[in-house]
């Protein structure tokens, strides 16, 4: 494997550069950097019992660094950029024989040959940030599944299918969201689209704008944070009392804040709502959906593709498909990843804690 900054014989390929009109950045690995990426994710698989292990989430951001070097100056240099919608790295190796058949519910994940998958996009995550998970979603764990869950093929969360999930800031109730949302496309043979779009404000008016930057919107979690979308173990505990309080009694927030310039969006439009009875409100929402749903294209995440997006600045969601409950549906790995771990503790029951809510 090859120690950071080698540099590998006949030099590395130049860094990739987006198309000025594409809203998001792409690297596609070379075969030996996939190679080496999945060489280091094979050997974290075996030192440790997890991706969710504590010693490996304190030690991961430095393992990072034994990531190809191209693939680590991608990210360096596109994290602080102020225009992608997303970074998106293609090309790692994903063997669809050995990954084994898609399960049926995300609590069968662990047992599937995706576990090195789980390490890889930990790794990936730690040139960004810290990982981290909910303790009210699937169970408190920190890389979660997305996958077609038979009977709800109609919800309004990951797991659905026939309905198209709506496009949604991660987790915009929160003021502990994530700043980047990782998935990692283990499968997608019908080759389903992400969507995406940022906040159109260049079509927006200058009262607008205002309006959208005021504490004049209710944003509520949506249902992947419910009882019933956990186990029944852990549906009784106290975990989701928070949650039923931010149901039932959302603070008003806003829906944009920062700078003018490049301002951070939260937003869900299945979850959100303007203040009761402020019309001035509902009308500058009413505005802001229609623009996104004009601007809202796609992106084919393909088998070993993984993308980062950025969750402040662009909404994301998912066209509807066809799932197929025979083991070869669509199958992600997905991660929430925030800049500032600290930002979070008041909602963690310890300093070393990734998850939020279990105290």
């Amino acid at each position: 494997m090859t120690e950071p900054g080698t540099k590998r014989d006949g030099g590395e390929p130049p860094l990739a550069s987006a198309p000025h009109a594409r809203p998001w950045n792409e690297l596609r690995l070379t075969p030996r950097e996939a190679a080496e990426a999945a060489a280091l994710a094979s050997w974290c698989a075996r030192e440790y019992e997890d991706a969710e292990d504590p010693e490996f989430l304190a030690e991961a951001s430095v393992i990072a660094h034994e990531l190809p070097k191209r693939l680590r100056r991608f990210i360096a240099r596109s994290r602080l950029e102020e225009r992608p919608h997303a970074l998106v790295v293609r090309g790692n190796l994903v063997d669809d024989e050995l990954l084994g058949p898609t399960p049926a519910h995300w609590r069968d994940a662990l047992t599937t040959g995706s576990r090195p998958f789980s390490f890889l996009l930990v790794l990936y995550a730690g040139l960004l940030g810290d990982v981290f998970g909910w303790a009210t979603q699937q169970d408190g764990r920190v890389v979660t599944d997305v996958l077609p869950i038979r009977g709800g093929e109609h919800s309004l969360v990951s797991s659905s299918s026939r309905q198209e999930l709506g496009w949604h800031t991660e987790d915009a109730f929160s003021p502990h969201r994530a700043d980047y949302v990782g998935l990692f496309s283990l499968r997608n043979p019908d080759r389903v689209a992400t969507t995406l779009a940022g906040a159109p404000l260049g079509e927006l008016d200058e009262r607008t704008v205002d309006v959208l930057f005021q504490d004049r919107f209710l944003i509520r979690p949506d249902d992947s944070h419910l009882p019933v979308n956990n186990s029944t173990a852990q549906r009784g505990s106290g975990e989701f009392e928070e949650i039923a309080r931010a149901v039932e009694r959302p603070d008003p927030v806003p829906i944009l804040t920062g700078h003018r310039a490049a301002p951070r969006l939260r937003i869900d439009g299945d979850f959100s709502a303007p203040a009761d009875d402020d019309e001035e409100a509902a009308a500058a929402l009413k505005v802001l959906r229609e623009l996104i749903d004009a601007e809202l294209y796609d992106v084919v995440l393909h088998a070993g593709d993984v993308a980062f997006i950025d969750n402040h600045r662009s909404v994301h969601g998912r066209r509807a498909f066809q799932p197929r409950y025979d083991g070869g549906d669509r199958w992600l790995k997905r991660i929430n990843v925030t800049r500032d771990l600290h930002r979070s503790r008041e909602v963690r029951s310890g300093g070393d804690s990734r998850v939020l809510g279990r105290r």
